[in-house]
Formats: C-alpha cells, structure tokens, sequence
C-alpha cells in the first residue's frame, strides 16, 4: 500500500472542530498519529498530579498561555515555566509532570514507544516524598492508555496510599490560573 501525503492543516479551524475532546486529567488529542512519532495538541486546564517518563525525548511548543513543566533532577523538583510562542525540550528518561491551566494550548511532539517499550506514570508522596506507584506499562495510545493508567489509580485508595508514611495521594482538581 502506498503511503499517501495528508492535506495541510489549518492549526486554529482544528483545535476549534476538536475543543469539545479536550477533557482533563490530560486534555490532549492527536492531530497527527504517525508510524515514528506522533503529535498531539494539549488544552488547558490539565488535572495531574503524577510525572512521566519515558526513554525518548518530548517537544513542547506552547501556542496560547503560559503552562509550567515540573522535572524531578535527584530529590529536587525544578520548575521551568514555559511562555506562549516558546519551545522547551525534556531529555529522556527525566521525569516531567506539565501544569497546564486554563485556556492555554500547547503542541507536543513525541516519538512512537516500539513494542515492548514502556511508559511510567509516577506518583509521588506529597508528604514525604516517596514513590507510591510507579505505573509501568505499555502505552498504545497514548490518549487513551495514559489517562485510564491515572484514573484507575485514583479510584483505589490502596494504591494511593504511600507505604512510607500512609498519606493518600488526592485526586487532583483541574489546574487554576497562575497567579500574577
């Protein structure tokens, strides 16, 4: 089968025809799923409290809003706030945690997971710090997979509660406005 060229794509008509499938914890739809990467648009407000990791790299170019992208270098938390019209890259295997909230809209580009590679959605004590679950697993579709991976977590109490301190990791709230 031949491959065939897809017309051009009028960014702004799309994300208005799709701004009803933007829906939280993520708020990302594919406005490209190829065979080596695929790129998604991400709404705003986003409702996450995990990191993700992967051994690939990430592309973010932020469209409208200012978002902030959480990394995890040894026990610290960095923050790195992202601004409209700015492009920021996450290297492989850090993990990362996008703070995305309302009426932003970003473009993320990532590389197709070959079989047997696999995502990891962490999440972590907000208390003492501790991994509580690190969901490992492999990520077909990453719209899909990925936000069930977050919703069966939240919906067992067992798996939010740390084994270190018995704190309960919450279900997050959709993202607020940043304050000026």
């Amino acid at each position: 089968m031949k491959n065939s060229v897809q017309a051009p794509i009028n960014l702004e008509n799309w994300i208005e025809a799709n701004r009803d499938k933007f829906k939280p914890p993520v708020s990302n739809q594919y406005l490209y799923d190829g065979r080596d990467f695929f790129v998604m648009v991400i709404a705003g407000p986003n409702a996450r409290n995990d990191f993700h990791l992967v051994d690939s790299e990430e592309y973010f170019y932020q469209l409208k809003g200012d978002i902030k992208v959480l990394t995890r270098e040894g026990d610290q938390i960095v923050e790195h706030l992202v601004r409209e019209g700015e492009t920021f890259f996450i290297p492989p295997n850090v993990p990362h945690a996008p703070v995305r909230p309302p009426e932003t809209l970003g473009v993320v580009v990532e590389r197709r997971r070959p079989p047997g590679e696999h995502e990891h959605v962490i999440f972590y004590c907000e208390n003492c710090g501790a991994v509580v679950e690190n969901i490992d697993f492999d990520c077909g579709d990453i719209v899909e997979h990925f936000s069930q991976a977050m919703l069966d977590f939240w919906n067992d109490d067992a798996r939010r509660t740390c084994a270190q301190c018995g704190t309960k990791v919450p279900q997050p709230k959709p993202v607020e406005p940043f304050a000026a």
